[in-house]
Order: structure tokens, then sequence, then C-alpha cells
């Protein structure tokens, strides 16, 4: 005789298979799966959150990305976005997770624009981020 239960294991077990030849990817892991990290496009991530934000600039660094990087900051900081600033943050970079860069948020206003003031683990500010056309921009380079 089957248990009762039997008809929805055997569901459970059929969505998971469909799951798994249909591409989604399992979150077991916790980190997203490197296909959608890489085709989430710029100003979809910066329009996320202030974290997913700092998150996407982070891989960027990391990718040493100059020119997608340069269009995550604020127009008035963009040129200080160099080869040579990211070549140095990205040989820094792997001394960090995204928890020790964002470890709080503070929100807030200036100039008519929502701003988020990114705090590191350690106390001190990384950047702050300014909200200027639904997209969440860095107003200093936070990684020199």
């Amino acid at each position: 005789m089957r248990p009762k239960s039997f008809p929805l294991v055997l569901i459970l077990i059929a969505g998971l298979f469909i799951a798994g030849c249909s591409g989604v990817s399992s979150k077991t892991s916790g980190e997203p799966s490197s296909s959608a990290t890489k085709t989430t496009s710029n100003d979809e991530a910066l329009k996320k959150s202030p974290k997913d934000s700092i998150a996407y600039q982070f891989d960027l660094l990391k990718d040493g990305n100059v020119s997608q990087l340069r269009e995550c900051f604020t127009d008035r900081i963009k040129d200080r976005v160099t080869d040579e600033a990211v070549a140095k943050g990205k040989s820094q970079a792997s001394s960090y997770s995204l928890d020790d860069l964002v470890a709080s948020v503070e929100m807030g206003e200036a100039e008519g624009h929502q701003t988020a003031k990114i705090m590191m683990k350690n106390g001190r500010t990384l950047t702050t981020l300014v909200q200027v056309d639904n997209k969440w921009l860095a107003d200093t380079v936070w990684f020199k």
C-alpha cells in the first residue's frame, strides 16, 4: 500500500526535473549563476538597489571592465575611473567580500536626488550613491 503523500512526491520530483531541464538555476549554493550575472544589463543592475549596484560595480572591478564600470558613476566622476585606478582596485578586490564593502546603507536626499551612503563593515564610508534616472550611481571612486 502506498503512502498518501506519494503523488505529492512525484509532482515535486517532476517539477525539479522540468526546472533542471529548462535551465533554471538552483539557489542552494547562494551564488547567482554566471550566465545570469553576465547577461544582466548595466541599467538593470544599477536600478535594483544600492547594494545591488555596488555588487555589480564590484564584479566589474574584479573583471577589470573599465568601460562598463565608468557608466556606474556620476558624470562629475566618470573621468576619474581610469585604467590605472581600476587595475589598482582589481589587485585589492580579492581582499574584500561584498559584505565587507556593504555593511549598511543610510538613505537620504541631496540636491533633489535620493542618496544612499554605503558604510563598510569596518565603519568607514565606502561611497555615496546618487539616484539619477532611477540608477544608483557612485559619486566617488571607491576602489582607489
